[in-house]
């Protein structure tokens, strides 16, 4: 009966991973004491949301994974980057948070965190060259992992492909492939506006966007992977939406997705681990066939 309880304890999510796998087999005189470690180790690493069978199912066996761009493949948000350089961060930095809070109209905020900046292409040119974007630890390894099961990846951003491109020819994903804004500059390099007829330029263009490259590319099954509300909103169309807190955590993206995770590694883990449960399967149809 007590190792019962215990059992229930851990699918219900109240106990930390690394606790978890010892809490079955603890002696009872040191329960307390463990249960109280337990609670430091909620707070100093949260765990994973809970990983139900049928979103595991869908990660497995997608054919498309979406990608948001800021603070997601990347460490900052780029539009923040672009702040720095025009040395009006303090003002861009808490408009950009009422954005991804769902508190503005993306097109809203976006107008108005460019009026306040101003880019120009020379600022472009330095964020590429003497500020390139830091690519999220563990992402590379995950993009491995897609492309040796054939699943294909789009860049999904409310960021500019002006900067975005950069980095994602770094890490071999097609242009055609990244759907973002696109800023406007006159003919000496000054901020001239945005494109308006991006998706992704106004409130619910993620979805409008993914709706787009699911019709084009005729996807069965589609992951979206982001940090912020409007990545959320993708889903539907996206099947799952994985929210991802390795840069920023959000309590609101959190409760609104299938999945929430703080490391690409837990992903990676979970089509490897598919991998092996099918090399396991195949071995088993041999041996019974041969038999």
């Amino acid at each position: 009966k007590q190792w019962y309880q215990r059992r229930v304890a851990i699918t219900a999510g109240g106990l930390h991973p690394f606790i978890a796998k010892r809490f079955l087999y603890l002696p009872y005189p040191f329960l307390l004491s463990f249960l109280w470690l337990n609670s430091i180790a909620m707070k100093i690493t949260p765990p994973t949301r809970m990983l139900s069978e049928e979103i595991k199912k869908l990660i497995q066996t997608a054919n498309c994974f979406c990608f948001d761009f800021d603070s997601t493949i990347i460490t900052s948000e780029g539009i923040d980057d672009l702040a720095k350089e025009a040395g009006k961060y303090e003002v861009i930095g808490k408009l950009t948070k009422k954005a991804m809070s769902g508190n503005m109209s993306f097109r809203e905020a976006l107008t108005k965190r460019l009026d306040i900046i101003q880019p120009t292409k020379t600022m472009i040119h330095n964020l590429s060259t003497e500020n390139p974007a830091i690519i999220t630890p563990g992402f590379r390894e995950l993009l491995t992992e897609l492309r040796l099961r054939n699943i294909d990846v789009h860049v999904v951003s409310g960021g500019f492909d002006n900067i975005i491109y950069e980095t994602t020819k770094l890490l071999g994903i097609s242009p055609d492939h990244v759907h973002a804004n696109h800023l406007i500059f006159d003919d000496e390099g000054n901020y001239d506006g945005f494109d308006k007829t991006r998706f992704t330029s106004e409130s619910m263009g993620k979805a409008r966007c993914v709706q787009y490259i699911k019709a084009k590319y005729n996807y069965k099954t589609m992951i979206m992977v982001g940090d912020g509300m409007t990545d959320s909103e993708a889903r539907p169309p996206a099947d799952a939406f994985i929210g991802f807190g390795g840069n920023v955590e959000r309590e609101a993206v959190r409760s609104v997705s299938d999945f929430y995770v703080t490391d690409f590694s837990v992903l990676s883990n979970l089509l490897r681990d598919f991998d092996e449960k099918r090399k396991k399967y195949r071995l088993r149809l041999c041996v019974d066939t041969t038999a």
